[in-house]
């Protein structure tokens, strides 16, 4: 297959209307998408990505009136979407138009990219366009165009060049069915910040959602996410630490962190900035959660492809950014 590799906004919105599927960037990750409208197109997602038929799509739309339109907002979702969006937080609202994929469910995920070009793409392609992240399902999301065209060119019908993602974590998800809204994933809009507009919003702890008893509403919820190949280890920050000052000359195992600074290796002195050791491919330095969040699955990525065993990820930093970032390393281990 001739994959259609262009920033022309037109073409590749073309293709949606075929009913082909693009894979495209939006602020969080890569998405691979199809028109909603057109069942046989989103069925042809699934295949792709060979995903489970079960775990919906986010549908994505170029405004707020779009969604009004086919459901229903309410407003209590358009007090969300107004402080929210165009950015990364996903809605579960009832339909007003049934016919819209997935057609069996009553609801519809829905969100608004950040990007303007994004924007302009979904609205020429008449959307919405429903996409899951760019990615083999179950692996991590991509964040790369690079990664992107060596999964997916010649395998999709379009991929629309436009800026790389930045959050590097997908949205949150809060559904709004039902007497009460519940956060369904974290992300980067935090459930502090959510809670504001929501103050009834319900939180669910570590495992209390049977999500298996139910069909799920939204991506992220019941099957296992964002997992390299490799084993990922959760370190505190003095796990983290002592992992490098023992480590050995294998190049089976990576590191991402905060901590390479403070490190004192063999000559026992404390380095005030990063030692050359650790600007090879294996040590990914972050400066903050965001900066974690933006790097964590480029370099997981670039870890299987390196045939890396082991990754040392130290836990986030408490405050703002821990939320999401937590929740998918978590995920990352789990299996």
């Amino acid at each position: 297959m001739k994959t259609l590799i262009s920033s022309d906004v037109r073409l590749l919105a073309n293709l949606i209307q075929e009913g082909k599927v693009v894979v495209f960037p939006t602020e969080t990750v890569y998405g691979i998408g199809a028109s909603t409208r057109l069942e046989s197109a989103c069925l042809r997602v699934y295949e792709i990505k060979g995903r489970p038929k079960d775990n919906p799509l986010i549908a994505h739309f170029h405004s707020i009136e779009s969604i009004a339109a086919v459901c229903e907002l309410g407003d209590v979702g358009r007090a969300l979407l107004e402080r929210f969006s165009p950015g990364p937080l996903t809605l579960i609202l009832p339909k007003k138009d049934k016919s819209l994929f997935p057609k069996e469910l009553d609801t519809l995920a829905v969100r608004i990219p950040k990007s303007p070009v994004v924007r302009e793409w979904i609205e020429l392609s008449l959307g919405p366009v429903s996409a899951p992240s760019a990615n083999l399902s179950g692996r991590p999301s991509l964040t790369k165009l690079s990664d992107v065209l060596r999964y997916f060119d010649g395998v999709v019908d379009g991929i629309l060049i436009a800026e790389e993602p930045s959050f590097g974590i997908e949205s949150t998800v809060v559904s709004l069915v039902g007497k009460t809204p519940v956060l369904l994933r974290p992300g980067s809009i935090e459930s502090n910040e959510l809670l504001k507009i929501l103050p009834d919003l319900w939180i669910p702890g570590s495992g209390s959602q049977k999500e298996t008893d139910s069909v799920p509403l939204s991506p992220g919820t019941k099957y296992k996410h964002y997992a390299p190949t490799a084993r990922v280890i959760l370190a505190s920050k003095e796990e983290f630490e002592f992992s490098l000052k023992t480590m050995n000359e294998s190049k089976s195992t990576a590191w991402i962190g905060f901590s390479f600074e403070e490190i004192e290796l063999n000559e026992g002195n404390k380095l005030g900035n990063l030692h050359p050791i650790f600007k090879s491919d294996r040590f990914c330095f972050v400066s903050s959660n965001e900066d974690y969040a933006s790097k964590l699955y480029a370099f997981f990525e670039a870890c299987d492809f390196a045939g890396i065993d082991t990754i040392f990820c130290e836990v986030p930093k408490l405050g703002k950014g821990e939320e999401g970032l937590r929740n998918r390393l978590e995920k990352a281990i789990s299996s």
